[in-house]
């Protein structure tokens, strides 16, 4: 009865997760908060389309790739680049994350956690 009950947990568990992953982050605007909720000074991040973005401060279009497998984010030019970059699901909202700790082992300084809300 306890290994059934067990199995039953752990197939509900990865069931819950695997609705938390992000298939596609859709074109648009994704406003971003920081986690003391105040607008972050580099303003919002535009997808342009499936490669290229900008932020709303900016004119300056960059190239993103994002990864499914990894649920990251790859700024790899442009005004983010380098930003270490994740994703999340809020309220089945994709949104984009950048995390103080990975930023800053990368040399990279944020006031804090940077969550970006997709906006339709």
């Amino acid at each position: 009865m306890k290994a059934f009950l067990l199995s039953l947990f752990i197939v509900l568990l990865s069931c819950a997760r695997a609705d938390a992953q992000v298939n596609t982050l859709p074109a648009g605007k994704y406003e971003t908060v920081s986690t003391n909720q105040s607008k972050w000074e580099r303003g919002d991040i535009i997808l342009i389309d499936a490669s290229k973005y900008r932020v709303s401060t900016s004119n300056e279009v960059g190239d993103y790739r994002f990864s499914v497998t990894a649920q990251r984010v790859f700024f790899t030019s442009g005004p983010l680049k380098s930003l270490y970059a994740k994703t999340s699901v809020r309220n089945d909202v994709p949104a984009i994350v950048l995390p103080v700790p990975e930023n800053a082992q990368l040399g990279l300084k944020l006031p804090a956690e940077i969550w970006g809300y997709y906006r339709q």
